[in-house]
């Protein structure tokens, strides 16, 4: 379901379209001039292989979007 980021809460799981990789985003914070901030996960290999494999970095991107429609996967938690 589309909705405006007016409409979004902190915690919701929105789909970012255009972008590769791991599409979904967790709101973290909405500011008072209604931009978003969002976090999602990424994995990066390592520039190099051993007998196991790669080594693989896990961390968490945070980033700012302005407000816009956002395809909602889920509302999030009811937050105190």
């Amino acid at each position: 379901m589309k909705v405006h980021s007016s409409e979004l809460t902190l915690g919701s799981v929105v789909c970012l379209d255009g972008i590769d990789g791991y599409r979904h985003a967790t709101v973290k914070n909405i500011l008072p001039n209604g931009d978003i901030v969002l976090f999602r996960p990424y994995v990066s290999p390592a520039d190099f292989s051993y007998t196991g494999g790669v080594i693989c970095f896990i961390g968490i991107e945070e980033f700012t979007h302005p407000p816009a429609e956002f395809e909602l996967v889920d509302k999030g938690p009811k937050l105190k």
